[in-house]
C-alpha cells in the first residue's frame, strides 16, 4: 500500500515540476501576465511559479516522510526491531 503511494507521489511531483518549469521560463524571459483567454484570467507569474513551488515542495516532502515507512528502509536501518 504504501508503494503505491509512493509511486503516486512521485508522479504527482513530475506533474508539477513541468507546469513550474515552464512558468519559470516565461517569467525569466519578461512576462509578468499569463493570460488564459477561454478562461478570462489573468495570473501573476511570479505568484504561479511560487505556489508550484510550495506544491512541488510539499509533494517531495510527502514522499519523503512515506520513504520512512518501506520495509526495506526499516530493514537498512533496523528500526522495526
Amino acid at each position: 500500500m504504501i508503494q503505491a503511494l509512493l509511486v503516486i507521489l512521485y508522479l504527482i511531483a513530475a506533474v508539477v515540476l513541468l507546469p513550474l518549469i515552464w512558468a519559470l521560463g516565461f517569467w525569466l524571459k519578461g512576462a509578468d501576465i499569463i493570460a488564459l483567454p477561454g478562461l478570462g484570467i489573468l495570473i501573476a507569474t511570479p505568484l504561479l511559479v511560487a505556489v508550484l513551488a510550495v506544491a512541488e515542495i510539499g509533494v517531495i516532502f510527502c514522499a519523503a516522510y512515506c520513504v520512512r515507512y518501506l520495509p526495506l528502509v526499516r530493514m537498512l536501518f533496523d528500526e522495526g526491531a
